[in-house]
């Protein structure tokens, strides 16, 4: 043997030495007895396990239709999933096969519960598009491999330590929760496709998360502390599962790089054909199949047109990307300096006996452009309709919204006001379908309406020009704190107060208060002293 191996010999035995005596240490500081005992605990299915499971999903499919982070975030504060997560982890390590089997139980519990109620919930929703939020998890990767491990690895060490499993909890559900949400989403909407790549991402997750969790227990000295050794199935095991996970979402990465590649590399090249004309890109439209051509399509507005364009970038892109790519151009010719010429032709054609025949033309294409415009307000209108009164003659259209769509006044007010800015040409009218105008909010003990309030209001005026209803009734309530006699002069200010606005709308109204008294008490604990300091308008015919 010579120095150098030796030396070498000499150096590894005392890093193993060393090793062996940080895990010693690590092993009895840790009270694994009572690690144990709170890990299977939290793993237990119970009601409360299943109720916050179906909440935390609730919001986060919410939160996904809505393409709101805050909301899907909000959603991982209350998820229950690390418990079985946990516990799956612990007793893969100390070879717990009953601990396991609730786990498992726990955990598939959980799952249905959760894809149950993302289910219901995207069926009842009018929202069904695939947001951005729900595509981001429907294509994992090697990243998303990477974030389980340390969220498993952190989930871990937290249990051990005993300190911040809550928090460390939220990163664990934030890779369950969102893919089991998309998950119930998918099938729901039946795309087979949005359903598989997010629970290929859940699964993903789940395992590596439980992995993780068993790696770190065993680091820590669980196995041997509770009476049994390492098995090498279990090294097996876990690196087995590991590398399988890692081959297809290493692909995934590897096809995600090269479609942001290969877009990047189509946008920087379109306008090479066109190079000294100032031309520039209308719109363009990229496919990147895993296999086959790559697609291109794109309109370009050009000073002049280039024939042989799309065979130039169809080479050109080909030996950039190593794949064929199939190019369709749209060339569009634009030239600001014949605009004489164009003038001097119209004023020939005034001129001509064919003046007449062009008018004609123009009024057609007006016609026409008029009959496209109210097909795309047709398609515009966000919202089911039992009829749609659209003149395209006049400009005018009046929606008369469909009951039962859930949407408050408010909302049918601000989708009008939306209408209207993306056709400003027209006089665009919603009516709402009639029912339950909002409650107008007051300041607390005032007959002051609160700036919520003044929304209201305009709400209810704008609902009843659009019911046409000429007159309304104004109604104040009040709460029954304090003293009675007062109450009731305040409900009855509300009511006035409410009544002038009104009145000064246009409308013929009558003032009235609805006080109770103490025999409102029951519906203030029902529904809120809140409720009490409102005021509300009733139609009349």
């Amino acid at each position: 043997m010579t120095e150098e191996t030796r030396k070498l010999s000499d150096w590894t035995a005392a890093a193993r030495k060393r090793i062996k005596a940080f895990l010693y240490l690590l092993a009895r500081k840790t009270s694994h007895e009572e690690v144990i005992e709170q890990v299977r605990a939290d793993g237990q299915l119970s009601g409360r396990y299943i109720f916050m499971a179906v909440m935390s999903c609730g919001i986060a499919i919410l939160g996904l239709l809505l393409s709101s982070p805050a909301v899907v975030i909000g959603a991982m504060l209350i998820s229950p999933l690390m418990g079985p997560i946990m516990l799956m982890g612990f007793s893969l390590t100390i070879l717990d096969i009953p601990a396991m089997r609730r786990a498992f139980i726990s955990m598939g519990c959980g799952v249905l519960a959760a894809l149950t109620i993302s289910f219901l919930i995207v069926k009842l929703s009018p929202l069904t598009e695939v947001t951005p939020e729900i595509l981001a998890r429907t294509r994992p990767n090697l990243f998303d491999l990477l974030v389980a491990i340390f969220s498993g690895l952190a989930g871990g060490y937290a249990v051990i330590q005993r300190q911040g499993a809550t928090i460390v909890g939220v990163a664990i559900a934030t890779a369950l929760m969102p893919p089991l949400a998309v998950t119930g989403f998918g099938l729901a909407v039946g795309s087979m496709a949005i359903a598989g790549g997010s629970f290929f991402l859940f699964m993903t997750n789940l395992l590596a998360i439980a992995l993780s969790v068993t790696v770190l227990s065993k680091i820590y000295g669980f196995g041997t502390a509770h009476g049994t050794h390492d098995q090498p199935w279990q090294t097996v095991l876990i690196v087995g599962v590991f590398v399988a996970l890692s081959i297809p979402l290493g692909l995934a990465l590897r096809d995600i790089a090269y479609e942001t590649r290969a877009i990047n590399t189509v946008k920087s090249t379109l306008l090479v054909p066109f190079e000294g004309q100032e031309a520039r890109i209308s719109d363009v439209g990229i496919v990147v199949p895993r296999k086959g051509d790559i697609r291109v399509a794109a309109t370009i507005l050009t000073h002049e047109r280039v024939p042989d364009a799309e065979a130039t970038l169809s080479k050109d892109l080909s030996n950039y990307l190593g794949r064929p790519v199939s190019v369709s151009l749209a060339q569009v010719l634009i030239d600001e300096n014949k605009g004489q010429d164009a003038e001097d032709y119209l004023r020939m054609a005034d001129a001509s006996l064919a003046a007449p025949l062009r008018a004609k033309i123009h009024e057609l294409e007006a016609i026409g452009a008029r009959q496209a415009t109210a097909s795309d307000l047709r398609r515009a209108i966000p919202f089911p309709v039992t009829a749609a009164d659209i003149d395209p003659e006049a400009m005018t259209a009046k929606l008369i919204a469909a009951p039962g769509a859930g949407i408050a006044i408010s909302g049918y007010r601000s989708m009008e006001a939306t209408l209207a800015a993306n056709f400003p040409d027209w006089k665009i009218e919603v009516v709402p379908p009639e029912g339950d105008l909002p409650r107008i909010a007051f300041e607390e003990g005032s007959d002051k309406i609160a700036p919520e309030g003044e929304a209201a209001v305009s709400d209810c005026i704008w609902a009843l020009q659009r019911w046409k209803s000429g007159a309304a009734e104004a109604v104040g309530h009040a709460s029954s704190n304090g003293d009675q006699r007062f109450n009731r002069t305040l409900a009855e200010r509300r009511g006035a107060a409410i009544a002038a606005r009104l009145k000064a709308a246009g409308f013929t109204v009558t003032a009235s208060s609805d006080y109770r008294g103490t025999r409102q008490t029951a519906d203030e604990r029902r529904l809120g002293l809140e409720h009490f300091q409102t005021g509300l308008v009733r139609p009349e015919s």
